[in-house]
């Protein structure tokens, strides 16, 4: 009967260690819900990937500026890929907005379109000053990606959008990083 006994009092206790632990881990899961941002609302989420497209669809058009007047073939050969990518993802953007509901009416202000087109056709100043600025402009890969996934993060009731701006995300740390190694290519 004793071991029977010292059985049932190890199970119990193993039981309560198994509960606290529970307890404990229920209590830090409820800390982190608290702490992290609740679900965009619908309205958010329209403004965010709106937002994100009339950004993608400026790389586009900036991007074959660029091309046109890019005379380092390597340069030329990455800003293509990197055009067609940011076209594509303007797009898929786009589609996912009217999906939702929503419209697209997001735009770059003019001055800023117009000062990125500008720099982007300028045959004046060469590919390598071109890339060190925007390799500038985005030091920290992380750090310009956190928004895309902050939002991503906050998604959870939707998979759908939540997959396409991580799989966007991915696109863009790609091309973050071919301009950090061109830069270093081209200015050392």
């Amino acid at each position: 009967m004793s071991d029977k006994k010292e059985t049932l009092a190890r199970i119990e206790k193993t039981l309560e260690a198994v509960c606290t632990e529970v307890q404990a881990l229920r209590t830090q899961v409820d800390a982190l819900s608290a702490a992290g941002a609740a679900a965009p609302s619908r309205e958010e989420v329209l403004q965010f990937l709106d937002g994100f497209r009339a950004g993608e669809a400026l790389g586009e058009a900036s991007l074959g500026a660029w091309i046109e007047v890019s005379d380092v073939a390597c340069v030329k050969g990455g800003l293509r890929t990197v055009q067609q990518r940011e076209g594509f993802h303007a797009r898929l953007l786009e589609a996912r907005v009217k999906e939702l509901g929503g419209t697209c009416s997001a735009e770059v202000p003019q001055e800023a379109y117009e000062a990125a087109m500008k720099q982007s056709a300028d045959k004046d100043m060469g590919d390598a000053q071109k890339v060190l600025d925007f390799a500038t402009r985005f030091p920290d890969v992380d750090a310009a990606l956190k928004p895309i996934h902050d939002m991503a993060d906050r998604l959870d009731s939707d998979p759908e959008t939540q997959s396409l701006l991580r799989t966007i995300a991915q696109d863009e740390r790609s091309t973050l990083v071919w301009f950090g190694e061109a830069c270093q290519l081209l200015n050392g």
